[in-house]
């Protein structure tokens, strides 16, 4: 369930309020949503996520800062989590 549902169904007909957003991600995901080279299951991983690569983490924190704006309209504070 995504965090919109969870704010608009779930926390409504459970009266849940909660404190906080977790917001985890990973280097490879802010490289892959950065627009980084596909990654086929099976197939060797590009070394564009097996190396420093600033340009694609950078534009993949784009992706994630607009997660936190949707978080933000809630109302609670967001805790972000970068896993390597």
């Amino acid at each position: 369930i995504g965090m919109e549902k969870f704010f608009n169904i779930k926390c409504r007909q459970s009266d849940l309020t909660p404190n906080c957003v977790i917001l985890v991600a990973t280097v490879r995901a802010l490289k892959c949503h950065g627009g980084g080279p596909l990654v086929t299951p099976g197939k060797p991983l590009d070394s564009a996520y097996k190396q420093e690569n600033l340009e694609l983490l950078g534009a993949g924190v784009c992706n994630m800062q607009h997660h936190i704006k949707n978080a933000n309209k809630f109302g609670v504070p967001v805790v972000v989590c970068v896993n390597r």
